[in-house]
């Protein structure tokens, strides 16, 4: 902690020597002469290059330094409502006093790189048409090729390596965490350009009080696409060999924006493995700090490194509608409403060894699954989001109801079925008060009702066995904040109350083992009263917060548990230093003492699966932890490099350590009364520059992953390590307007260290890319696919070449008809290996064969 705090003060030290020239003032509203906060003070130069920037604070004051040996300075201040002021000026000069006055604001920005990116303070602007490429249909396809953004399969956006915090259109949050839907769906013909609002504080009541470390995407669209209903979709059939079969694919999107209205609504539906419940989820939900988990871990296998598309066997539909509308009065009312159906079969062959010190145990499996997946999901919101006060109440439903079967031939052939329906509505509500522009009054209420009933049953050798569950909870959280600013420090304290009530009803039948809690009724209830005092203070380019959470718990349990109340203090502090306008450090450390998982708290042995059993907890108890984390920020637009890197390391201690035994046909998990370490380690770097030449970008991304604990096998005391490292470079650029390509490698390599064992390790190779060509404005053809190399032991690896091709004709702007073929060397299998907790997973699993489809794409 000493040579952290000793970090600190060197690079104010730092920060203070090199400081040269100040530019001060106040900004103020010209009508009532009132401060105005967070107003954004930028310094140029006499050829209109912004050289550096500040923030007014709750005064309306502001402190800028500024380089030696520039002459000729400009200041210019903008804020949102107010025109733009401007005017010559000159460093170390008496204090300026600036009026704004009422207005629409004028944005004059900084023209970086007027094909491609331009930059204005803390905000990216990119030209959709300047990344676009002919094959593109969607704003994600043309999000991914942006340098410092990242974009998932399923629509999850980050920037510089951190989720987004909102996803805005024009200006709105009309999807909220489910903003999938549109990178998925909106066309990019109608998006002009993607905004990235850096350090971006959704709520105007905090701005220029409260920190954010988060990026916001908005979407602007192009005027021809604003204030009109825009639609377009897909309708394709063709053929597959396996399964052998006719596919079909379909889906409309439409949409409309305009000044106090939005919409989205799209349907969808497709047998050709394309994943649309991804598309479905919820990326910045606000989570809360108790919430009940499943027993049962039965699904069907997912396959890592592997295009999810080249072994979704399905039959999926999904629709949704999502609606904004503005009020008179400064509000906002949302509604958003989501089906989904999935039908999935999957098959595979798993090989796991045990590795036990008595002789590793072989478990051979055939595997055969049938899920089906039904989800009806609902939210309905009211917004006020002004300088002075913030309103939000969010009700939500979500219902699904989970279904699957899965036959089971090798060592232990079986038959598993079970249901796992889910069932939860919740109610949010949070109010924020600004008072004399340096007080802030915060209420937030949260009312949760959750219920988890699973049934699972097993047929194996003529003999049926099984696991009933029922979960049913009640959470409720109310708490009160009052926050002040004095200068540049902001004091808040938020108390409150919360209680959670949780009813487990356990029901294993069946099977005939002894030392086995087959039944039980527990009940796991608290009360919380808590305060968290929280400090923020900036000071030029340095940013300080300091957080204490303190709780006290007071628990009521049923059965042989007696209750008890529990002290927890959890501090952190952190630290951001803008050491320039496109360059950050941020440090943050962190000491936590936490509460028991009641998940894991009950006498009963549950059958997780038709071979595995977990028994729970019969104590209350606690776990402890430190973690400390750095992360790199810088990005140069007018070059074009974004650079994010960031690392963490963690300490955990717990009163129980984790038991694994092997024992015949089954594996029983379970918890032993002795003190357990473990710790945990992790690094990440993303590198991207646009190569403005050939309009394209080169990059690489990294990650490491090191996790070390111990656990009690067969009776011993064992330690083991897990690692895992990914390389990523990528390139991706156009010769001419005919030509394009994407080309990418990844390594893996996952690797598992048992005490005085011989250490293993395997290695994946994934090579993928695609060219597109475009002899003509009639025709787009482009063709690519992966070869993978995945080492099934150590020296024996399994090779496999994955060839797709589509020939698009353009018959107009709205119109294109396409031919495309996948899997074109029919590859059937595909293998690999993974560790787990002193185990090894040697996995085969089916791929969808060769396809060939014919579509047509209309849009309105």
């Amino acid at each position: 902690m000493r040579i952290y705090f000793t970090l600190l003060f060197t690079i104010i030290i730092s920060l203070s020597v090199f400081a040269k020239n100040i530019i001060t003032g106040t900004v103020a509203d010209a009508s009532d002469r009132s401060p105005i906060v967070g107003a954004n003070v930028l310094i140029k130069d006499s050829n209109g290059k912004m050289l550096t920037y500040g923030i007014s604070d709750d005064g309306g004051r502001f402190s800028i330094e500024t380089p030696d040996g520039v002459e000729n300075l400009y200041i210019q201040v903008t804020m949102i409502g107010y025109k733009t002021f401007s005017a010559p000026c000159k460093a170390n000069a008496q204090p300026w006093t600036i009026f704004m006055e009422d207005g629409a604001l004028q944005l004059q920005e900084v023209v970086v790189k007027a094909a491609r990116i331009r930059e204005n303070g803390d905000t990216i602007t990119y030209n959709v048409g300047s990344f676009a490429q002919k094959q593109d249909r969607t704003i994600g396809d043309v999000l991914k090729r942006m340098p410092g953004i990242d974009v998932a399969n399923n629509g999850k956006i980050k920037y510089q390596g951190t989720d987004i915090n909102k996803f805005y259109i024009e200006g709105n949050d009309l999807l909220g965490g489910k903003y999938g839907i549109a990178t998925n769906g909106i066309s990019h013909d109608d998006i002009g350009a993607v905004e990235v609002m850096e350090n971006h504080q959704p709520m105007q009541v905090l701005r220029g009080l409260s920190f954010s470390d988060q990026a916001a995407i908005n979407l602007k669209m192009k005027n021809k696409s604003k204030a009109t209903f825009l639609v377009h979709g897909t309708l394709g059939g063709g053929w597959s060999q396996q399964p052998r079969g006719a596919l079909w694919q379909g889906d409309i999107f439409s949409m409309m924006v305009t000044g106090k209205y939005q919409m989205i609504t799209t349907l969808k539906g497709n047998n050709t493995g394309l994943n649309l419940s991804d598309q479905l989820r919820d990326f910045t939900s606000d989570r809360p700090d108790e919430s009940m988990e499943g027993y049962i871990s039965l699904s069907p296998s997912v396959t890592p490194n592997l295009q999810r598309n080249r072994s979704y066997f399905n039959r999926s539909w999904m629709v949704s509608s999502s609606h904004l509308l503005k009020t008179k009065k400064n509000g906002e009312l949302k509604a958003q409403i989501d089906y989904q159906n999935d039908r999935v079969t999957a098959r595979g062959t798993n090989t796991t060894t045990y590795f036990l010190n008595s002789g590793d145990r072989v478990i051979l499996e055939d595997k055969n699954s049938l899920s089906h997946r039904s989800a009806v999901t609902g939210k309905f919101s009211y917004e006020v989001n002004e300088k002075k006060y913030f309103l939000n109440n969010t009700l939500s439903a979500d219902f699904s109801w989970n279904n699957l079967t899965l036959n089971t031939a090798g060592t232990l052939p079986n038959t598993q079925s079970a249901r796992m329906p889910e069932y939860s509505v919740c109610n949010l509500l949070k109010v924020i008060r600004r008072f004399g522009g340096n007080k802030l009054v915060t209420f937030n209420s949260r009312n949760e009702w959750n219920s988890l009933p699973e049934r699972l049953t097993v047929s194996r050798d003529g003999d049926d066995y099984g696991q009933q569950i029922t979960q049913h909870s009640f959470y409720t959280d109310e708490r009160a904040s009052l926050g002040f600013v004095f200068r540049r420090v902001m004091l808040s304290l938020e108390a409150g109350v919360s209680g959670y009530f949780r009813n487990l009803n356990t029901d294993l039948w069946g099977v005939d083992l002894q030392e086995l809690t087959d039944r039980e009724e527990l009940t796991t209830d608290y009360l919380r009263v808590f305060a968290s005092p929280k400090l923020e203070w900036s000071y030029k380019k340095l940013e300080l917060t300091f957080n204490m959470p303190v709780n006290l718990y007071s628990y009521f349990f049923s059965g042989a548990l007696r209750n008890r109340s529990e002290f927890f203090i959890s501090p952190s502090l952190s630290a951001r230093f803008r050491l320039t306008p496109r360059m950050s450090l941020a440090l943050r450390g962190s000491a936590r003492r936490s509460p028991a998982s009641l998940h894991t708290i009950h006498d009963s042995s549950i059958l997780t699966d038709y071979r595995s059993f977990s028994s729970g907890i019969d104590d209350y108890y606690t776990s402890s932890g430190q973690s400390v984390s750095a992360s790199y920020n810088f990005r140069n637009a007018q070059s074009g490099i974004f650079l994010m890197a960031m690392g963490s390391y963690g300490w955990n201690k717990s009163k129980f350590g984790t038991v694994q035994n092997v024992v015949g046909d089954y594996i029983f998990h379970s918890y032993r009364p002795q003190p357990s370490d473990s710790r945990n380690a992790m690094a990440l770097l993303n590198i991207s520059k646009t190569l403005d030449f050939m309009r394209g970008a080169v990059g690489v991304r990294s990650n490491y992953r090191r996790s070390e604990n111990n656990l009690l096998s067969q009776g011993l005391l064992t330690e083991y390590r897990n690692d895992a490292f990914s390389l990523s470079p990528f390139i991706n650029g156009n010769i001419s307007t005919y030509f394009n390509w994407n080309l990418k490698f990844t390594w893996d390599r996952s690797s598992l260290k048992i005490s005085d064992m011989p250490g293993r390790n395997t290695d994946g190779f994934i090579y993928s890319g695609s060219v597109t060509l475009t002899p003509c404005s009639l025709i787009t053809w482009t063709t690519g696919g992966e070869y993978y190399r995945n080492e099934i032991e150590d020296g024996r690896y399994k090779d496999m070449l994955m060839l797709d091709t589509k020939l698009s004709f353009n018959i107009s702007k709205r119109v294109e008809i396409s031919a495309s073929a996948t899997n074109l060397l029919n590859k059937k299998e595909y293998s690999y290996t993974t560790y787990g907790t002193l185990s090894q997973y040697e996995r085969s699993s089916r791929l969808r064969g060769r396809e060939f489809m014919i579509s047509i794409y209309l849009k309105k």
